[in-house]
């Protein structure tokens, strides 16, 4: 099912608010008045500077550094314009002037994360873990030690980190980053930020799928919350119950919390808020079939997002805005919200977001009928992939050449000192033997065996890195996580199996792993990467090991070269691949299990019955077309193609470039084989030719 974005509670934005103040209003300790003008800064904070300008002096040189940093800190999270900079700048001097260097290296540190945080940049984990280390060697300083030494920033620091750490599906630092929260929060006797830190490890645990321990999380939270009465915590804590619940598939419970949250929100004028909660239940509506729902949420979020300028809420909101726009068949807006919104992850190297909103938007546009331009996303994708695999291997391998590159440079200077040596040798021997002709001809003796052992190890070493060199070769063409020919290896076979006058000739099969983003975002990157070895593992196992190759073609996607197999031999190794895959559910290494199920799409080249000479690259496009027509008639298959109904290359090209019509037409032939408990295909085109 097509899903749309939320914020998994919540992305950093929340996880940084602070405090409002304990107890009475009159006997609020300068740190809790500073936590509340914080809080107060987070939706309006024109009103928090104010605020802060307006307090009565600074009792002492502590004070003043407090508040020089939280006028930082408001600025860093309001619009980032020339006056705000200004205000950043002029707040760290503020702090330059009262505080020791260490500390003031800690702020800055401290407000270039928060900063990052609100724009969304990929350096916010370095910042944030720069600025803990500097605040933890102050604190180490001290004497006496002091357990809520600095407390409040730490804190901040480690939410930012534990919400980081969720994002990336790395729920086991999350939750290591929110009990370290928790217990400065503990060290502080801060309710307020107790109950936060509860909350973020409800939503750790619900990552895990551990709700037991998430609901008990919770309940703390909101006995903690009880005494706080305060409407920041109240709308997170809202929204914290929604997550858990749309994580449990509890879709009644997530709503009406959702709806609990904007109530709040709109109630306590927490604009903030009330975007996240309209990010969510936009959300939701998407997944729930409700688009016009679903896009009048995306819409009421953007405007209230727009006056606090926060990239992530904003993309969120637009992505959902997209889903829902395609499903009220208002494709070219969608369309043109889904290229903004690739400009803007491209432009900040999010290339993560880049391919799930292409995968969503092809999906979406698959369930609604536009099978071509949900192909032209599916190769998109696919080459953004392979673009990022290929510059992860080419930086390995760029890495792995300087190290041998240093090492033989190392051994080649040790050579050349030793010939220098032996050099030095040489003309002491000379004046020796002039004086001692028995001695010298001894000396000389031991340099020429001194010679043959150098040329002897100059050798060995030269045998050592040209065998270096090699098993670089070998590395570069394999993939290093499942041990396959990887896609520049296997290129160079099917280069090597077309022939100019005869083209591309043998059997194809394109693998892809069902859903298997589901795979990573419920079980996690490290189960994904299980997965994929187990499935390489089953497919290598089942095609002939003398004769065809196989190779990870990108992603979840593997690619079969069976150059002697016929047409029925090829079927029946379909089956075989769809019974490997699907019939024994993938044991994963904490002793779960996940099952998947593969779509498949292969061919027998040239295409009969007239034979009309194919490229490599054509002969991979046709069965990638026919991969994609198995998903689309509801994974868990494979389709191959019988016969194509062309005579030269021009009838070739046109059933390329329109192959599902070429199928309706009845131009094009296809069997389709059901793999292990899959149902029926959902459609037969007319004229077309499906074996069941």
């Amino acid at each position: 099912m097509t899903s749309g974005l939320r914020l998994c509670m919540l992305t950093a934005a929340l996880a940084a608010t602070l405090a409002l103040p304990a107890g009475p209003a009159g006997a609020a300790t300068p740190e809790q008045q500073l936590d509340a003008l914080r809080l107060l800064g987070e939706d309006r904070p024109a009103k928090a500077l104010e605020a802060l300008d307006a307090l009565p002096a600074p009792a002492g040189a502590e004070e003043a550094r407090w508040r020089a940093r939280t006028r930082a800190e408001i600025a860093a999270r309001g619009a980032d314009d020339a006056d705000a900079a200004r205000r950043r700048e002029d707040a760290l001097d503020a702090a330059r002037a009262v505080g020791p260097a260490l500390l003031v290296e800690a702020d800055r540190q401290y407000l270039l994360a928060l900063r990052a945080e609100h724009d969304d940049a990929a350096t916010l984990p370095d910042l944030a873990r720069a600025a803990l280390s500097a605040y933890d060697s102050h604190c180490k300083a001290l004497a006496p030690p002091q357990s809520d030494c600095e407390y409040r920033a730490r804190w901040r620091l480690l939410q930012l980190l534990a919400s980081h750490s969720r994002g990336q599906r790395a729920p086991a630092a999350a939750r290591q980053h929110a009990r370290a929260a928790l217990e400065l929060a503990i060290a502080g006797n801060d309710g307020w930020r107790q109950a936060w830190s509860e909350s973020e490890l409800a939503l750790a645990a619900g990552n895990e799928r551990d709700f037991t321990r998430a609901h008990a999380h919770l309940e703390r939270a909101q006995q903690l919350a009880a005494r706080e009465n305060e409407p920041h915590l109240t709308a997170r804590l809202a929204l914290v119950d929604g997550n858990i619940g749309q994580d449990q598939g509890d879709w009644t419970r997530a709503r009406s919390s959702e709806l609990r949250a904007l109530s709040v929100a709109r109630q306590a004028q927490l604009a903030r808020y009330e975007a996240m909660a309209l990010v969510n239940l936009s959300d939701q509506s998407v997944q729930s079939g409700r688009p016009a729902e679903a896009l009048d949420y995306a819409l009421q979020g953007l405007v209230a997002v727009k006056p606090l300028r926060s990239k992530r809420i904003e993309r969120a909101l637009t992505h959902n805005a997209m889903l829902a726009r395609v499903a009220l068949g208002r494709r070219a807006e969608a369309r043109a919200d889904f290229e903004a919104l690739q400009a803007a992850w491209s432009a900040d190297g999010a290339i993560g977001q880049q391919v799930t909103a292409m995968r969503e938007f092809g999906d979406a546009l698959a369930k609604v009928g536009d099978l071509r331009g949900a192909l032209e996303l599916h190769h998109r994708e696919t080459e953004l992939s392979r673009r990022l695999m290929e510059a992860n291997r080419e930086t390995a391998l760029a890495e792995l050449r300087s190290r041998y590159d240093s090492e033989a440079q190392q051994r080649n200077i040790m050579l050349l000192e030793r010939d220098n040596a032996l050099k030095t040798a040489q003309i002491d021997n000379q004046g020796l033997l002039r004086k001692l002709w028995t001695l010298g001809a001894g000396v000389l003796v031991l340099a020429m065996a001194l010679m043959l052992l150098l040329v002897r190890r100059v050798r060995e070493t030269n045998r050592a890195l040209e065998h270096s060199r090699a098993k670089l070769r070998v590395q570069s063409e394999r993939d290093p996580l499942t041990g396959l020919a990887n896609r520049r290896h296997f290129q160079a076979v099917l280069q090597d199996s077309g022939q100019a006058d005869k083209g591309f000739r043998g059997a194809l099969l394109m693998i892809d792993i069902d859903h298997f983003k589901h795979i990573n975002d419920n079980q996690g990157h490290g189960a994904g990467d299980q997965v994929l070895v187990e499935v390489a593992h089953r497919i290598a196992a089942a095609v002939r090991s003398e004769t065809d190759t196989v190779a990870r073609w990108g992603g979840e996607e593997f690619l079969v070269l069976a150059p002697s197999l016929h047409r029925h031999d090829t079927e029946a190794l379909a089956q075989r691949l769809l019974q490997a895959v699907a019939g024994t559910p993938v044991t994963l290494a904490d002793g779960s299990t996940v099952r998947c199920t593969a779509s498949i799409g292969h061919a027998v080249f040239p295409l009969p019955p007239h034979g009309v000479t194919l490229s490599p690259e054509q002969a991979v496009n046709l069965t990638d077309m026919a991969l994609y027509t198995a998903k689309s008639q509801g994974r868990n298959r494979a389709v191959g193609i019988v016969q194509a109904d062309v005579a030269d290359a021009e009838a070739l090209r046109a059933l390329e470039s329109d192959f599902e019509r070429a199928w309706v037409e009845g131009r094009v032939h296809l069997r389709i084989d059901a793999g292990p408990d899959a149902p029926p295909p959902g459609r037969a085109p007319a004229g077309a030719a499906i074996t069941a």
